[in-house]
C-alpha cells in the first residue's frame, strides 16, 4: 500500500511539474509578465529614491504603456507565438536600456 501511495504521488508530482513548465513556455507571461513588473518596479524606485525626474518616470511608463498595448493587440487572437514574444523582448531591452539611462544622467532630483 505504500509503494501504491509513493508511486501515486511521484506521478502527480510529475504531472504537475509538466504542466508548469507547458503553461510558461507556451503562455507569454512566463518570461514577459516577470519583466514587466521588474520595470515597473524600477521606475517607482526611482521616482522614491529621486534618481529619476517625474517627467523622465512618466516617459518610461509610457513607454511600458505602449509596450502593454503592443501585447493585447498581439493577444486579440488568443496566442502570442514566437515571433511576437521576440518582439516585446526586444521592446522590454529597450526599456530596460532607457531606465538604466534615465536612471544614470545627472539630472536627478531636480523635478
Amino acid at each position: 500500500m505504500k509503494k501504491v501511495m509513493f508511486a501515486l504521488m511521484c506521478a502527480v508530482m510529475l504531472f504537475s511539474m509538466i504542466a508548469i513548465g507547458n503553461s510558461e513556455r507556451e503562455d507569454y507571461r512566463g518570461g514577459i509578465r516577470t519583466r514587466i513588473q521588474a520595470a515597473k518596479q524600477r521606475i517607482e524606485q526611482g521616482i522614491k529614491n529621486r534618481s529619476l525626474t517625474s517627467s523622465e518616470a512618466k516617459k518610461l511608463k509610457g513607454e511600458l504603456d505602449g509596450i502593454l498595448h503592443k501585447i493585447d493587440r498581439m493577444k486579440d487572437d488568443k496566442q502570442i507565438n514566437q515571433s511576437e514574444r521576440e518582439k516585446i523582448n526586444s521592446d522590454l531591452d529597450r526599456l530596460d536600456r532607457d531606465i538604466a539611462k534615465e536612471k544614470r544622467d545627472d539630472d536627478h532630483g531636480h523635478r
